[in-house]
């Protein structure tokens, strides 16, 4: 199956305690095409923060037309995870993905050679 255009430029981040563990904490695969400083195409997917992973839709939907920057990456990603149930043992994981889909997403504006808008 051939890639799609967005996913010629993705990415997979993943946050985990120690070297010595295999399991994610947090993790983001994401692919994005930015055209002048602005989302153009988006794919997102959160893992390791629920019992299962997930397409982040909300991101997608709120980043596509939007400027390519810290802000409304940040934005997008509180959007997602603001019906997140947390337990008391696993709270921190709703801003370790808030920080992780921030920090994934500014990784492949730069690597784009475009800087944020």
């Amino acid at each position: 199956m051939p890639a799609t255009p967005v996913a010629r430029h993705s990415l997979y981040l993943k946050v985990r305690d120690r070297a010595s563990y295999e399991f994610a904490l947090a993790s983001v695969a994401a692919a994005l095409s930015v055209v002048d400083g602005t989302v153009a195409d988006l794919r997102v997917a959160l893992g390791g923060v629920a019992t299962k992973p997930w397409r982040a839709r909300r991101i997608e939907d709120f980043l596509i037309g939007a400027p390519a920057n810290r802000d409304a990456f940040a934005q997008a990603a509180r959007g997602e995870l603001a019906d997140a149930r947390p337990t008391l043992m696993n709270a921190f994981k709703v801003e370790l993905a808030r920080r992780t889909v921030v920090r994934a997403l500014e990784t492949l504006v730069g690597d784009t050679g475009r800087s944020p808008a």
